[in-house]
């Protein structure tokens, strides 16, 4: 009950977020291609990140900070519930825009003539998206805290560039892009099993951590 009632709430954002997503990937293709990212790109990044932290922070922290949570605390649920619903909702509604864009990226490209050289690039992006999603995440439910919650959105912003970049690098994109194969070197698959494997992580910290406290008020 507690899930569907927040994925009601997030639904808009759900649907604003694939629209954007999509055109942000069309502006991307159609754009010619440059030395550095398109605007088509950086609006699709924008938009995957800012949802994701829509969701931690008016989605789950400030819901508490309003104290609305209350009322539903007076129902016959356990604080560990209430938590543990919120993090799957938060979940949910974040993998749906993300698998519906990373499923269109990776459909377009593969049953069209278009180049499968940026795709190892892609993927171990939008895996990074995901572990950033569920790093903030496990930060805003554990801590609580306004100081926190905002020191993990300014962390997990300022990662972007820089993996970005070395992301870039490590698929060797300046060379590969244009491609007509994809280059899953051993390398590129170790840092997305790692990606996988720290998202996982964090995704349980936030399920298991705050179900021991006793109160959320």
């Amino acid at each position: 009950m507690l899930i569907a009632k927040d994925l009601r709430f997030y639904r808009s954002w759900i649907v604003a977020t694939v629209l954007v997503g999509v055109v942000a990937l069309w502006l991307s293709g159609s754009s010619e291609a440059g030395g550095g990212p398109s605007f088509g790109f950086i609006l699709f990044m924008t938009a995957v990140i800012a949802f994701g932290v829509l969701l931690s922070m008016l989605g789950i922290y400030k819901e508490r900070q309003d104290r609305s949570h209350l009322f539903v605390l007076s129902l016959p649920i356990t604080p560990a519930q209430y938590m543990t619903a919120k993090v799957w909702a938060a979940t949910i509604a974040f993998l749906v825009p993300w698998v519906v864009l990373t499923g269109f990226v990776l459909l377009s490209t593969l049953l069209t003539a278009r180049p499968d050289g940026g795709l190892p690039f892609f993927v171990a992006l939008m895996l990074f998206f995901l572990l950033n999603f569920f790093v903030l995440l496990a930060i805003v439910v554990v801590s609580l805290s306004e100081v926190w919650s905002i020191a993990a959105i300014l962390l997990t912003n300022l990662t972007v560039t820089p993996m970005l970049s070395w992301l870039y690098r490590l698929t060797e994109q300046a060379q590969r892009a244009q491609a007509a194969d994809a280059w899953w070197s051993a390398d590129v698959l170790a840092v997305m099993a790692a990606e996988l494997l720290l998202a996982a992580i964090a995704l349980g910290l936030a399920l298991t951590l705050p179900s021991r406290r006793r109160d959320l008020t």
